[in-house]
């Protein structure tokens, strides 16, 4: 297991587009929003959350795009395939690399930016720990949404991802009013942690029967 971490890190490490990419998005749209309005109209910190939730969501999606593509397109799969006969460990450590290099620091990107825009800083630790848990949910299912459409185009993913993403962002929206308004932080913040936790354990597995198919 540590000698596939290493490998897959190597070559995520080594795909600068596909780590440096999102996050430079990310970084450019937190930029841009409040460049793009009249902040003296507004109490930034209110509503910014919504973009960095968005953003979210966005970013996360664009970082799995390709996932499962470039082992599929050079053959690396197949190889595994008939070496092991099992994916799942190889999709739980990809996740899990993409997770490290992409997921964390786009959560402490949105967490600096929210700090800012005015969120006190003794509140930065909670909405960074609500955006790692949020990247862990989201890069799971998104990550499905590769795998499902990894030969039929882009939009089979989208189109099956997105309804799963969609209660993860209203969720989100939740866990993010908690620390705007000081109450069941502890609550929402557990069951956001529950739920990606499982998604962690069992969308593998559901990954690995996926490519299974697209190799049999």
């Amino acid at each position: 297991m540590i000698n596939l971490l290493t490998h897959e890190a190597f070559k995520l490490r080594h795909r600068l587009r596909a780590w440096l990419g999102p996050l430079l998005i990310m970084v450019l749209v937190l930029i841009a929003f409040p460049l793009s309005i009249d902040v003296s109209q507004y109490d930034l910190n209110k509503f910014y959350f919504s973009i960095i939730v968005v953003s979210l969501l966005v970013i996360s999606f664009l970082a799995t795009e390709s996932i499962f593509s470039e082992d599929y397109e050079d053959g690396s799969l197949e190889q595994i395939y008939l070496e092991e006969k099992d994916f799942y460990k190889v999709v739980l450590t990809k996740i899990s690399i993409y997770i490290f290099f992409i997921g964390i620091p786009m959560s402490l990107i949105g967490s600096l930016f929210s700090f800012a825009n005015g969120v006190a800083a003794d509140e930065t630790p909670k909405i960074f720990v609500i955006l790692t848990f949020s990247t862990l949910i989201l890069f799971n299912i998104f990550s499905f949404g590769s795998a499902l459409s990894i030969n039929k185009g882009a939009m089979l993913g989208v189109l099956v991802s997105l309804p799963l993403a969609l209660p993860v962002i209203v969720l989100l929206g939740r866990a993010i009013r908690t620390v705007q308004y000081g109450e069941g932080f502890i609550e929402v913040l557990s069951l956001l942690a529950g739920v990606g936790l499982i998604l962690a354990a069992v969308m593998p597995i559901i990954i690995s029967a996926t490519l299974k198919t697209h190799l049999e």
